[in-house]
């Protein structure tokens, strides 16, 4: 995919969004104190980074399809990883994460590239759940894996969508979430655990919540 080609592919909304926020804070830069001003900062901030969350994800899916997808391993604590990539879910939201487990394990990992499974899988349940206070993480060892999932107690998906999650631009059509985007995290998220040597996979019933969970190679165990 070319980058052209790839910029275009930006859903219309998000660059429209980021366009508007620009030119208002332009019509307001004399007045850098008004309320106003900062409004439009935070939007055309929010808006920036959706865009380059999409960005990113074309040219990972790129990456993909050209088998150009690096796996740089080392020992990654489970629990230093989360809250290092997921400390803006309490800043930001009115979620909370809650961590349970083995809180001492340690994967053999990319952690840039398991970072971002994770990201996404919390994302999600804070888009997905709005009223689900609270996000449960979860880490476990089950032989020479670990296994970590994050619950959310949200709406659920329809049973006939979750065979279809984990596809390609799932999101980009009238699925089971609709919110803007291409629909690429999930699949990105569970290319990146394959490369692992990992699964992937979900758990929802409707009303009650879900459950996305993945495998990775356990790496030591560190005792506190």
């Amino acid at each position: 995919m070319d980058p052209p080609i790839l910029l275009l592919s930006i859903p219309l909304p998000a660059r429209t969004t980021l366009k508007a926020s620009l030119q208002l804070i332009d019509r307001t830069k004399n007045d850098p104190g008004s309320e106003k001003f900062h409004h439009f900062i935070n939007q055309a901030n929010k808006s920036m980074q959706k865009i380059s969350t999409l960005v990113e994800d074309l040219l990972n899916v790129k990456r993909i399809n050209e088998a150009q997808l690096p796996i740089n391993r080392k020992c990654v604590r489970i629990t230093e990883l989360i809250n290092n990539c997921c400390n803006h879910v309490s800043i930001t939201t009115n979620h909370q994460l809650v961590i349970t487990g083995d809180k001492d394990l340690e994967v053999f990992v990319d952690e840039v590239a398991i970072d971002r499974v994770i990201v996404n899988l919390v994302n999600n349940a804070v888009k997905y759940a709005p009223d689900s206070n609270d996000i449960e993480i979860n880490i476990k060892a089950a032989g020479e894996i670990a296994e970590i999932s994050v619950t959310d107690k949200g709406p659920g998906i329809p049973p006939e969508k979750l065979h279809r999650i984990f596809e390609r631009y799932y999101q980009s059509e009238k699925s089971a979430f609709n919110s803007p985007g291409l629909g690429l995290g999930l699949f990105i998220s569970a290319e990146i655990v394959r490369r692992h040597g990992g699964r992937i996979g979900v758990a929802s019933e409707l009303g009650k919540g879900s459950r996305f969970w993945f495998t990775l190679p356990l790496g030591e165990v560190v005792h506190a």
